[in-house]
């Protein structure tokens, strides 16, 4: 007879194996870390969340690269067979983008004082120009 272990994961957090069944949600087992005192799920995807969190983050990155939402919902689809809606998609980027602000903005990096700009202009079908500035720390990347 063989016996069935019931292998419990390492927290996705701190990867202690200190952890405990910790009830179910949606008949998903959650998990109790004792060491970080994180609840998690065992799979990829946030608590609330019915996607997996690299969907999400996919999502992010295309739109960030100047993806157009429907392009990123093809996308989706094309590699995941996963299809959002539009307002979907809108409510990631909403949502992540103002965590994103929220975390950073209090960041305050140490720069120098020396900088190198360009400035580009580009005529758009000869009705108007934008222009394009570009500002970088001048000098070495530490």
């Amino acid at each position: 007879m063989s016996e069935i272990i019931n292998q419990i994961p390492k927290c996705k957090y701190c990867q202690s194996e200190n952890i405990i069944k910790f009830g179910k949600y949606k008949d998903v087992q959650r998990y109790y870390c004792k060491e970080c005192k994180r609840k998690f799920k065992a799979d990829n995807s946030t608590f609330h969340m019915k996607v997996p969190a690299d969907y999400v983050s996919q999502a992010l990155a295309e739109f960030y690269t100047g993806s157009s939402v429907n392009d990123i919902r093809e996308t989706l689809y094309q590699e995941h067979s996963y299809k959002p809606s539009k307002s979907i998609v809108w409510k990631w980027i909403i949502k992540y983008t103002d965590l994103a602000v929220d975390n950073f903005k209090d960041y305050h990096p140490q720069v120098g004082s020396v900088w190198t700009s360009d400035e580009t202009m580009v005529d758009l079908d000869g009705q108007r120009k934008v222009w394009i500035y570009n500002v970088i720390k001048a000098g070495r990347i530490s």
